[in-house]
């Protein structure tokens, strides 16, 4: 029985199970997590238990030196990012990559909301006229983890580690030794500066491909899933339909889940699979055909429904017209892509013309497998140059990785893995050196992290709202590491960079969220209007809107308060005397009843 197989299952089943206990009246919770978790490790490992001998994965034969080399590279940089993606020194909260400042915060306050017990499909936590629509599926199999005892922080870190572990034998599975390396060394010309400076860095973090491991792996949690899930399904579908060795494929029953589970981890990766899958039915061999119609037929409703809880289809206004990606005004097209890609671009366009001259009899059905994994890669990566697929245009960057790892797989197939020792090095050195010191420097960058906040004030806060509903709006500074948010309660808005990636138009929201922090005229009407229940007044507060008259303090009642800063019941501003409140203010600080 392969086991990552088995964890991959285990996690989108439990996760399934999670959110059907959510729109149930038995909701989330301890106990519901407890039977997700149990029974879906169950429906995963009998079923493949008991079909242990009918499939076998098998890893390509490559030299064990080389791969032994780069599977403890992978491991290093594994160990090294993920066991502190997330951790405390001297109450500092921190997190050791830079790029992860804004997306683990983010993912905190859905895993705390989540396990909080909101009905599904739940709202959205950082935005409160929204539902949450934001693949949640790792941030769901978590909050169950949570649910049964697992603190947040080590669930995270966790889940990570054992991502990475079943990453790295995916990566081997689809393209042995070369394609770990292509996954941690991609990079394009950024990284031969290194040869000027000498220092250490990551070069690439300055240019648009970024570093996979690092820009990516390490803050996109959900490619956890959806990386080894995707390249278990490509290798599936390349060894049992291009090669005709169905002993190797995965159980159909896997197939289906892993397929159309996708969108609630990864749309990107799902968009991804179905192009190709759409490629190969229409120019493939014909008598794929009926397992392609079966897999789609079997796919539609669960896959369609879980794009629109995650999409909710409304943000086509994302989709625009963008070519040459992320070049600047000033920038030259050819030296933005060749910085960015280096030698990858010509030695694909290389392989492109290659495939399109006839084979010889004997070569000709090999060439073919790979014009029909080379081909539909090629368009995704040719539509992602001129075409944006989400507010950001960097985000293009998630369909970017799809179509180069394949073309990546095409690469060695075709050629290196057909060539001397002696010609294949230096191409290997060109396609994987700028990635590799950048990947190296980004390791060793800051080994003491980057804080985010105070574990002694997330903490407070925490025990303070311990008793609110999942419903309840609270009034903050927006912003990503907002210690009400990140123990998972509901904010007006949250960080403004997180909403317009999201596609969301918060300008309105903010003009008047500014208004009641800064206590205005007319902010009793605001409140209705922003649906607010609860007005948090902290450090954050006080530093963003110095000169709010903070009209609440007088009319409205006290709830909590502390070292941590306040919370202000606005329910309550025509409610109540004054002398009621002023004694509730004179309290030792902790939490009053929300009443």
């Amino acid at each position: 029985m392969n086991l990552s197989l088995l964890v991959l299952c285990w996690v989108a089943l439990s996760t399934l199970l999670g959110i059907f206990f959510g729109y149930s009246s038995l909701g989330l919770t301890s106990s519901t997590a407890i039977a997700s978790l149990v029974l879906g490790f169950l429906l995963a490992g009998v079923p493949l238990f008991l079909q242990r001998g009918s499939n076998r994965l098998e890893t390509p034969d490559r030299r064990q030196i080389v791969a032994f080399a780069i599977s403890i590279f992978f491991l290093v940089f594994a160990v090294r990012e993920f066991s502190q993606a997330i951790f405390v020194v001297n109450d500092e909260v921190r997190v050791i990559s830079p790029n992860n400042l804004g997306d683990i915060c983010l993912h905190l306050t859905q895993i705390n909301y989540l396990a909080s017990g909101p009905h599904f499909w739940p709202e959205n936590p950082i935005f409160a006229f929204d539902k949450l629509r934001y693949p949640i599926g790792v941030n769901v199999f978590n909050a169950e983890l949570k649910l049964v005892g697992i603190d947040t922080k080590l669930g995270i870190v966790l889940f990570g580690l054992v991502g990475s572990l079943i990453t790295l034998r995916a990566l081997y599975l689809f393209n042995g030794s070369f394609g770990v390396a292509a996954f941690l060394f991609n990079g394009g010309l950024a990284g031969f500066l290194f040869f000027q400076t000498y220092a250490l860095k990551d070069y690439q973090a300055d240019v648009a491909w970024k570093s996979i491991p690092l820009a990516l792996f390490v803050t996109q949690r959900g490619l956890l899933y959806a990386i080894p899930a995707g390249l278990l399904l490509l290798r599936h579908w390349r060894t049992t339909l291009l090669d005709r060795r169905r002993e190797q494929g995965i159980p159909a029953w896997t197939e289906l889940l892993l397929y159309c589970t996708m969108p609630l981890f990864h749309p990107h990766t799902f968009l991804f699979l179905s192009f190709l899958l759409l490629f190969w039915f229409l120019f493939g061999d014909p008598n794929w055909r009926t397992h392609f119609l079966r897999l789609i037929l079997l796919s539609l409703i669960p896959a369609t429904f879980f794009a629109y809880v995650v999409t909710g289809f409304s943000k086509t206004g994302a989709i625009g017209w963008k070519p040459d990606w992320m070049a600047g005004p000033n920038e030259a097209p050819w030296w933005f892509w060749l910085n960015n890609f280096g030698l990858f671009l010509p030695a694909s366009l290389a392989l492109f013309i290659y495939l399109l001259f006839p084979s010889k009899p004997l070569a000709r059905d090999a060439k073919q497998r790979i014009r029909l994994m080379f081909f539909p890669a090629a368009a995704v990566f040719l539509a992602c140059s001129m075409i944006k697929f989400a507010p950001w245009e960097w985000d293009n960057t998630k369909l970017f990785f799809w179509a180069y790892m394949v073309m990546m797989f095409c690469l060695w197939e075709a050629f290196l893995t057909k060539w001397h020792p002696l010609l294949r090095a230096p191409v290997i050195f060109g396609l994987f050196f700028s990635g590799f010191i950048s990947l190296v420097g980004g390791i060793c960058a800051n080994p003491q992290g980057y804080g985010i906040g105070r574990g002694s004030d997330w903490r407070q806060v925490a025990d303070a709202t311990r008793s609110f509903n999942p419903n309840t709006v609270f009034a903050t500074y927006p912003t990503y590491n907002h210690p009400v948010m990140v123990n998972g309660h509901r904010v007006v808005m949250g960080f403004p960079g997180h909403l317009w990636s999201h596609g969301l138009n918060y300008q309105p929201v903010e003009i008047k969220l500014v208004a009641l922090m800064n206590s205005g005229p007319g902010w009793q009407n605001l409140t209705r209007e922003l649906g607010v229940d609860y007005l948090f007044w902290g450090p954050l507060e006080q530093a963003a809107y110095p000169g709010s008259q903070k009209e609440w303090e007088k009319e409205c009642r006290l709830v909590a308060g502390g070292s941590w800063g306040s919370i202000y019941d606005l329910h309550s501003f025509s409610e109540g005397d004054a002398s009621q409140r002023a004694a509730e203010a004179a309290k030792p600080p902790g939490q009053v009843s929300p009443q």
